[in-house]
């Protein structure tokens, strides 16, 4: 299952990476989340982001940075949960006795590069839907629903979601209880 997340975000990568055109965006009543890299997370690229506000208030290039095992933990029911680095610019949570068996955290750079993520998860993920509430501007990629989102919040691009399979209402609930905190609020 991981394995095809990763293939999904490569390919995204490379039609980032490669300057896609066009975008449509796809209107549904409810929110869907699926994120999708921008040029900050293409590891060709030669821009950096910098994040300067976080819920914890460090800086966070590094995605495990966002968000702290504590607020994870406390926004999926669980126990503990620990974060580990991925290659993708992600922290892969491993959430122990919570409503979910993992969670991703996905660092896409700065707020300059928005339209560029927003453009990619258009023309790569079926549209988007916005999602109000959340940061200064948050999305659902349309193909996998409530199960992520992507938020702008002051100079800050990231990113929540959950492995396809993991799904139903506690869930949904708690990916945008996650995404409040590390927009802060």
């Amino acid at each position: 299952m991981r394995s095809r997340v990763m293939l999904g975000l490569a390919v995204a990568l490379l039609v980032v990476s490669c300057g896609g055109t066009g975008s449509t965006t796809t209107s549904v009543s409810d929110a869907a989340v699926t994120p999708v890299p921008g040029t900050d997370a293409d590891p060709t690229s030669t821009t950096t982001g910098s994040v300067t506000s976080t819920s914890s208030g460090t800086a966070a290039d590094d995605p495990c940075a966002l968000a702290t095992p504590e607020e994870v933990a406390s926004a999926f029911a669980a126990t503990s949960a620990s974060g580990e680095e991925g290659i993708a610019r992600n922290c892969s949570f491993t959430i122990v006795g919570g409503v979910a068996p993992s969670v991703e955290v996905f660092h896409y750079g700065s707020s300059s590069q928005w339209d560029g993520v927003k453009s990619g998860y258009e023309d790569n993920r079926g549209g988007v839907t916005d999602v109000a509430g959340i940061g200064d501007e948050a999305y659902h990629p349309n193909d996998v629903g409530p199960y992520e989102i992507v938020v702008r919040s002051g100079d800050v691009i990231f990113a929540v979601a959950v492995q396809t399979g993991t799904g139903g209402p506690e869930v949904e609930a708690a990916i945008l209880d996650l995404a409040g905190a590390i927009a802060g609020g």
